[in-house]
């Protein structure tokens, strides 16, 4: 779903081009959207904001910040979640982008200190200890995570799978610096993102979302892994086709565009075009996953049925989000969606980068 901090390039990539072609990959996945997505994007609008204010201490940045409709993707990746548990699946949308977002700013700034400590509040958070007040991201994950307690003590098994993986999602993003995106493979690099790129914690969402937990059968059902994993390649590649626009400005290095023109030798333009036909072909590997589950041994499972379904709607999902949210496109399409062609490669502001300009411009 989102751009994961990493040290920035040591300069912009050479040989760019002012405006590029953005492809988009040819899907066949349906789309599907909870029908409880209106009330509830409304919802957390309100009870969301006093957080994001606090985090980016700009109303201007708070705005922007929901101007790109977060909450809008965890409609269109779990569409079937169950009514007591969709509000704290869309919620939980908010919990990661900001995480992101939190963490991105300060690898790109070189912030070791306010790494570490962002890394012991989210945590505490995770442990449940309540963060301090000046780390509103971590405050919403403790009490979103709170919120979700009684649904998690049930399956205490599932609960550990989910808290160990939110874990290990903290870890990898508090240390930006330990991976080097210049020496990965394509297949190393998407072996890397599944945990760092919250991969693994949003289809264990899936499981939270429908009530079943899938852990002894994904570890023993090749299948079962294959569609989880290629859904969340499907994010991964996507999201990185889309957000190319704004890492790119960012001088960001973990995106599979610079992968590609590294390891194929090809241009940027080449390089995207490459990567949306990847989009397409990892769909289809999803779509063989699927049907490997519908008629092989799980093929009465009704659970197992029922998420890789879910991962299907995710693919298709996270597609349509990054085609129309402005976390992708800046205020380009008037808040419309992108249907493919030549875009801009003009920088766009990063929330952090907004709030400073309203700071300064409002003395906040």
């Amino acid at each position: 779903m989102h751009a994961s901090g990493t040290p920035p390039a040591a300069a912009a990539p050479s040989g760019a081009t002012d405006t590029l072609v953005l492809p988009l990959p040819r899907l066949s996945l349906p789309l599907a959207r909870h029908p409880q997505h209106q009330a509830i994007e409304q919802q957390l609008a309100i009870d969301d904001y006093p957080y994001i204010l606090r985090h980016y201490r700009s109303e201007a940045a708070a705005r922007r910040f929901l101007a790109q409709r977060i909450p809008a993707y965890g409609s269109l990746c779990y569409p079937n979640a169950r009514p007591d548990r969709v509000y704290a699946i869309h919620r939980m949308m908010n919990v990661t982008t900001l995480m992101d977002d939190a963490f991105t700013h300060l690898a790109r700034t070189g912030d070791q200190a306010g790494l570490d400590a962002l890394h012991a509040h989210f945590l505490a958070a995770v442990d449940g200890t309540p963060p301090p007040a000046d780390a509103p991201a971590a405050q919403l994950l403790y009490d979103t995570l709170r919120a979700m307690r009684t649904v998690l003590d049930a399956r205490p098994a599932f609960r550990q799978r989910l808290v160990e993986c939110i874990r290990e999602q903290i870890r990898t993003q508090a240390a930006p610096t330990a991976t080097d995106a210049a020496r990965l493979s394509l297949a190393d690099y998407l072996a890397f993102r599944r945990v760092e790129g919250f991969g693994h914690w949003i289809t264990l969402l899936t499981e939270y979302a429908l009530d079943v937990d899938m852990g002894q059968r994904l570890a023993q059902y090749a299948a079962l892994a294959d569609a989880r994993n290629a859904a969340i390649d499907s994010v991964i590649l996507v999201n990185d086709l889309f957000s190319f626009r704004k890492e790119r400005s960012a001088r960001e290095r973990f995106n599979a565009v610079w992968i590609l023109m590294r390891v194929e030798e090809l241009d940027v333009q080449a390089a995207l075009d490459r990567l949306a036909a990847l989009c397409t072909a990892n769909e289809r590997r999803l779509i063989d996953a699927q049907q490997a589950v519908a008629t092989g041994v799980l093929a009465g499972d009704a659970d197992a049925h029922a998420y890789v379904t879910e991962l299907g709607y995710m693919s298709a999902g996270n597609a349509e989000f990054h085609a129309f949210s402005t976390r992708y496109h800046g205020d380009d399409f008037g808040g419309g969606r992108f249907t493919g062609g030549e875009i801009a490669m003009t920088a766009l502001p990063t929330l952090d980068e907004i709030a400073v300009r309203d700071r300064r411009d409002s003395r906040w």
